[in-house]
């Protein structure tokens, strides 16, 4: 039995935020690292891990999980060429995504990566592409869930499959691997009802869904008849409640099953990051303002996470609201959390922003925080944090550019 990891922030907060400035983003190098092994011994010894960045691309997380022994999961060119500079080799990487150019396709192929298709397109682009592939490439074909095939809008229908897989074999690219992701994130009816839909997050995904979409693949694969390994996508639990998963799949699948790949994300880098604040002023009893807002955390829209003060004050708990810094009245990061009484200047922990934070930050209004990774008593930068220089120099001078009466003229 796998025992859950503590999650505390780390030390030094004054420190921290003295070098480095506030807001800031701070990864705990150990704690990646441990539930990144956890989660590896937690399934089979000939099943892949595979990171799934899209929780969080910073190249230091990237690589300090591929230290520990995990593949990189990636869902466009961009991040798989940030895999490869954070040194993951292509034969350790898995390449899904319903958008791939040719020219991701073929660098994927080239350099050994497990390649997923994302529907018939990818498939025919892969047939055109086939030459480019080195001995090592695998590919697979991503298929719908089955308690979604109706809405979902990846992957390949169930009757499709087998004759994408007979193109693909004619080509010479056979496909050994099937792929199913149930995701966290769902659309579901907004309360006044359709047309408009909302999104939901529902983390974990229930167990049952997981064995649901085995037997669905295991099904599916026999209908194939060239599988050799399954993904199973991410989405489940971290390593200590992954128990009830495996065995729910194991049932499914039988006990002469496949290698399996798993993609975690959430599940290993949530809980090792937080996010450090300041409060910089107050708005009467139990709410004050802090200088990072709902662009920096956007998770908070619909789910709570754990507040610490970095050094409490002496006083009586009293609910406190966290208010951002933007101009929007819906910029709370925080609701009625048991705080000691905060003033401008103290520094206060955000919990379990680990995943989805950093990589759905945006520079509205207040510009994006830089991160470090702490680790053996040392902080390392993981991205400078944003500035003028940087935010603007993509743009260009409007006086510079050319009259609409000449652009596109004749």
């Amino acid at each position: 039995m796998i025992r859950a990891l503590e999650s505390r922030p780390p030390a030094d907060a004054d420190a921290l935020a003295e070098r480095f400035g506030t807001p800031l983003w701070v990864f705990d190098g150990h704690r990646l690292a441990a539930e990144a092994e956890a989660f590896c011994a937690a399934w089979g010894p000939n099943d892949v891990v595979a990171y799934s960045m899209k929780a969080n691309p910073l190249v230091g997380v990237v690589e300090r999980f591929a230290r520990a022994g995990t593949w990189t999961e990636v869902a466009s060119g961009f991040e798989y060429r940030v895999a490869r500079r954070a040194g993951v080799a292509g034969e350790r990487i898995v390449f899904n995504g319903p958008l791939k150019t040719d020219d991701d396709l073929e660098r994927a192929l080239g350099e050994g990566a497990t390649v997923i298709a994302d529907g018939a397109g990818q498939v025919r682009a892969l047939v055109r592409l086939a030459g480019s592939a080195s001995s090592s490439a695998r590919v697979g074909l991503r298929v719908s869930p089955p308690d979604t095939a109706d809405t979902d809008r990846f992957g390949l229908a169930a009757r499709a499959l087998p004759a994408a897989a007979r193109m693909l074999a004619r080509a010479g690219l056979p496909v050994t691997g099937l792929h199913v992701h149930l995701g966290a994130y769902q659309l579901g009816p907004v309360a006044d009802g359709p047309p408009v839909r909302s999104v939901t997050v529902r983390y974990p995904v229930p167990v049952e869904r997981f064995a649901e979409a085995a037997r669905h693949v295991r099904l599916l694969a026999q209908r194939i008849g060239s599988i050799e390994w399954l993904d199973l996508g991410g989405g489940g639990p971290a390593a200590a409640a992954v128990g009830p998963y495996r065995e729910a799949v194991e049932d499914a699948l039988g006990p002469d099953r496949p290698p399996l790949i798993l993609e975690p994300g959430r599940a290993l880098v949530r809980d090792a990051g937080w996010l450090l604040v300041r409060v910089v002023d107050r708005r009467g009893r139990g709410r004050v303002v802090v200088d990072a807002g709902i662009t920096q955390v956007p998770c908070v829209l619909w789910r709570r996470s754990p507040v610490m003060p970095a050094s409490p004050r002496s006083g009586s708990l009293r609910p406190t609201d966290l208010l951002g810094p933007l101009c929007l009245q819906h910029d709370i990061i925080a609701r009625e959390v048991d705080l000691p009484p905060l003033r401008p200047g103290d520094l206060v922990w955000l919990g379990q922003t680990g995943a989805y934070a950093a990589a759905q930050a945006s520079p509205f209004i207040h510009l994006r925080p830089g991160a470090v990774m702490v680790e053996g008593g040392r902080a390392a930068v993981l991205r400078v944090r944003e500035g003028d220089d940087e935010a603007l120099a993509a743009q260009a001078d409007a006086v510079a550019l050319p009259t609409a009466q000449t652009v596109g003229s004749r």
